[in-house]
């Protein structure tokens, strides 16, 4: 066997290789006996006809087409193994005319070699540059405490006019231009008024009103508004109270930590509080400064990030934002509608950085030899199990289980490697 090979960008490669009659014979005159010993001749029993005979009804470009397949699996499988390669996608195969033998090009894509530069230096310098003591203030604990407070007040109905802190029972309809505007219409049973979760001036115009009124008003989004179609745009709404609540929060006391079932004073309720927040600091912080050590490795180190990888991402991607898009308009809010083509441009980046990502992390479990044990994946696929639901699971595809649950062991080893080096 003789080959030539053409490196390409995206870790691709151009092979031209050639076997000789011999080389080829070996794969095709295999195929061509069976298929004569398996002819059937009127007059004869299998495999008892003469060879001449039996030879001329042998269906001789099928012979040589399985023998081509099995020829050029078995030759790239040989190189591959002798450059090292790793083949990761579908080779393109050309067979090309040869008066004797076989002769064929492949295009193929391999993974990648990624330079990791001196990656141990650049994730101590972000370590070391970035690291922050994670601290939680009163206010923190305060809003909190007030968040469970509120979330066990009673509500009882009430005849008077709305005052901040109450509770409405409400439909409202918000048009511009006599026009209804996605999002800006619907039921509200718990909307509390003052607590600022709707566009300013809605809820100043409900304050003084009671149940059964029927109120008419417009407000202006302001100028700095989330989405964009609705800056600086005058909506009229129109708003039928079906009811007004006054909350009563509870005394904040030993009895009412109890009430919560894990608490027995209010100090230990606060010191829960406090260890929570630190913990979500904490994480968060863990997490941002992973993502800049990430960041510093991959602008030093050199890869060819090869098309499938990327197309692959991308279409994870894409299927996402579509679930995403497709659930959000169900729930009446108003989503741009891309192109595939346009969605993908738009991804391209993030999918670029998401398989940089996965070979860098990849790369240094292989360096640093920190493959998971199979203990370790077990143990991981029952945890993210049993936050599934039980029709979730009967769905579960058990190698893509296996292959999330082995790459999250092996990324979290990756980190706590790295940071261990400061």
């Amino acid at each position: 066997m003789k080959f030539t090979e053409k490196k390409l960008k995206n870790s691709s490669y151009d092979l031209e290789v050639a076997l000789d009659h011999k080389e080829f014979l070996d794969y095709y005159q295999p195929l061509f006996d069976d298929a004569v010993g398996k002819v059937h001749l009127k007059g004869f029993r299998p495999g008892t006809a003469p060879k001449e005979m039996a030879s001329k009804a042998v269906d001789k470009e099928r012979v040589f087409e399985e023998a081509v397949r099995r020829a050029v699996q078995a030759t790239l499988k040989e190189i591959a193994e002798d450059k090292e390669w790793q083949i990761i996608d579908q080779p393109r195969i050309e067979v090309l005319e040869s008066k004797e033998g076989l002769k064929f090009k492949a295009h193929l894509t391999v993974f990648p070699q990624v330079d990791l530069g001196d990656y141990k230096k650049h994730a101590a310098k972000v370590l070391q540059a970035e690291k922050k003591e994670v601290k939680v203030d009163e206010k923190e604990i305060d809003d909190t405490m007030k968040w469970v407070l509120n979330s066990r007040a009673k509500l009882a109905r009430v005849a008077r006019d709305a005052k901040k802190g109450d509770v409405l029972d409400m439909d409202f309809t918000g048009t511009a231009d006599g026009k209804a505007l996605d999002g800006a219409s619907g039921h509200a049973d718990s909307f509390v008024l003052g607590d600022g979760k709707f566009v300013p001036g809605f809820e100043e115009n409900l304050i003084g009103h009671k149940e059964g009124d029927k109120v008419s008003f417009a407000v202006t989004f302001p100028k700095d508004y989330w989405k964009e179609d609705m800056r600086n745009k005058k909506v009229d709404f129109a708003v039928t109270v079906h009811g007004v609540f006054e909350r009563t929060l509870p005394e904040l006391n030993d009895e009412f930590a109890k009430s919560l079932g894990k608490f027995e004073t209010v100090a230990e309720l606060k010191k829960n509080i406090r260890d929570g927040i630190t913990k979500e600091k904490s994480d968060k912080e863990k997490e941002r400064v992973r993502l800049k050590m990430i960041e510093q490795i991959i602008k030093h180190a050199t890869m060819d990030i090869p098309e499938p990888m990327l197309q692959h991402t991308l279409d994870s991607m894409v299927q996402e934002y579509q679930e995403y898009r497709s659930a959000s308009q169900q729930a009446g809010a108003k989503q741009e509608d891309l192109s595939d083509e346009a969605l993908r441009k738009q991804l391209e980046p993030k999918a670029k950085e998401s398989v940089a990502t996965n070979l860098v992390l990849y790369q240094i479990a292989k360096d640093e030899n920190l493959q998971p044990t199979p203990p370790e994946v077990e143990e991981e696929a029952k945890r993210f199990a049993n936050t599934m639901t039980s029709e979730q699971t009967k769905t579960l595809d058990p190698q893509r289980l296996y292959d999330y649950s082995y790459s999250r062991v092996q990324n979290k080893k990756v980190f706590d490697f790295l940071e261990s080096l400061q």
